[in-house]
Formats: C-alpha cells, sequence, structure tokens
C-alpha cells in the first residue's frame, strides 16, 4: 500500500529485526488464532500461563513493559465494570468461584491486549492492512479502518485544541449549570467540525474518483522463518488447551 502520512506509522523503535522481519499475513493468522485459544481456556492457572507466554514474546520482540501498561489502562475501567459486579453482585458473604472466574475474565483480557499489542506495534500500519487485503479483507472495511484510524489522531487533537482554548478563557471545569451549558458547546462545536471534515474528505476523494479501494503492494513469499515463528504460538496455545483438557 502506499505510504501514508506519517503520524499513521507505527513507532517501530527497539522492535527485533526476527520481529520486524515476520511476514505480516502469517503474522495476523497466529495473533487470531492465539487469541481465540486464550478464549477457549476454561482455568486461571492456564490463561496465566497464557499471559506468561505473551508477556515474554512481547519483551522478546523489544515491546516495553510501559507501553504493555498504558495499553492495559484503555481497558482497566471496562474490565472493573466486568468483573466487579461478578465478585460482589451475589451478595457477601463473597463466593471463591466468584472471585475465580472474575480473575479468569481479567487474565483473558489482559493476554488478549498483550498480543494485539504485540501485532499492531511490531509492524507499521500499512504491513497491517496489506496482510488485510492479502487475506481477501474486503477492501471498503479496510478503507473504513484507515480512515477511523486516521481520524481518531485528529479527533483527539481538536479535543487538545478545544481544551487549551477553554484554559485560556479561564474555564476551570467542574459541575455546574453555567459549565454544563458550556461542555454542550464544547461537544457541539467538536461534532460540527467532524462532521464539516467529513464532508471535505468525501468531496476531496470522489473529485480523485476514488472508488473506495486503495492499492496494496505486492504480498511478500512466506519463508521457513515465517512458518517457524507463525508455528510457535499455534504450538504453545495448542499445547495448554490440550493440557487443560487433561487435568480438568
Amino acid at each position: 500500500m502506499a505510504k501514508s502520512q506519517g503520524d499513521i506509522q507505527s513507532n517501530l523503535e527497539g522492535i527485533t529485526r526476527w520481529a520486524l522481519s515476520w511476514e505480516a499475513r502469517s503474522k495476523l493468522i497466529a495473533v487470531v488464532f492465539f487469541i481465540f485459544g486464550v478464549i477457549s481456556l476454561k482455568t486461571t492457572s492456564f490463561a496465566f500461563l497464557a499471559f506468561a507466554i505473551a508477556i515474554i514474546g512481547s519483551l522478546a520482540m523489544g515491546l516495553s513493559i510501559v507501553l504493555l501498561l498504558k495499553r492495559y489502562l484503555i481497558i482497566f475501567p471496562f474490565l472493573l465494570l466486568m468483573t466487579v459486579p461478578l465478585i460482589i453482585g451475589g451478595g457477601f458473604p463473597i463466593e471463591v468461584d466468584r472471585i475465580s472466574f472474575a480473575a479468569l475474565i481479567f487474565l483473558k483480557a489482559i493476554t488478549c491486549m498483550t498480543v494485539m499489542t504485540i501485532l499492531l506495534h511490531t509492524q507499521t500500519v500499512d504491513d497491517f492492512m496489506d496482510s488485510l487485503a492479502h487475506l481477501k479483507v474486503p477492501p471498503i472495511v479496510i478503507t473504513i479502518l484507515l480512515l477511523s484510524y486516521r481520524y481518531v489522531f485528529l479527533f483527539f487533537d481538536d479535543i487538545q485544541k478545544m481544551q487549551l482554548a477553554a484554559r485560556a478563557r479561564f474555564f476551570s471545569g467542574g459541575i455546574s449549570i453555567r459549565n454544563l451549558k458550556v461542555y454542550g458547546q464544547l461537544t457541539g462545536g467538536l461534532l460540527i467540525k467532524s462532521l464539516d471534515r467529513a464532508e471535505n474528505v468525501y468531496n476531496a476523494m470522489t473529485a480523485r474518483c476514488f472508488n473506495g479501494t486503495i492499492r496494496f503492494r505486492e504480498k511478500r513469499e512466506l519463508n521457513r522463518w515465517d512458518v517457524l515463528k507463525t508455528f510457535i504460538p499455534f504450538f504453545l496455545i495448542v499445547t495448554l488447551i490440550a493440557i487443560e483438557k487433561v487435568y480438568i
């Protein structure tokens, strides 16, 4: 795929060479299979082993603990919303089974997030989109994903600019009738600005005869190292599932 704007490219500093050379299609297949394998686990002990494997793999590829913690913070509020009611929803005393089930959900979620972080931070966005195209994902889906990824950053930029403008006008925040009106005005302005930008982008793409299909690079042939890298997560998660079935 043709190179996108610079801010779309992933930051690949510190990523090991063997992780960067892993062919994108096989990496995506390995990640999807590993995630489905993690979801099928039924005990916290084996889910923890899967999490340990994911952590070891991410560190071996050059990802930092700080990056992983930042990604965990994204899903942490949602995990609390799911797990806390499971633990205390049945009243007191709290049953061990409820804690175990909540821990299982928590481990599966952070394991899947770890693996997704590996997928998205060991290759460029272009490589990821190319892998989707070569796996026959509909072009319109890929186009929507790419544009959504691009405009998420623009959306956050607009929010930061509005926050800066509000602070420059001595807006201190808080909950009050006056502040709620300000929040409503900011939200409305942000929505209108987003709609205007979307219309401008649509008109620009239509003027350039864009038909919803992005051009992609030719797929790279798999080599034996790509096959080996893909086989390792396959083997590990299948082994965990098989051993778990024996012991439960």
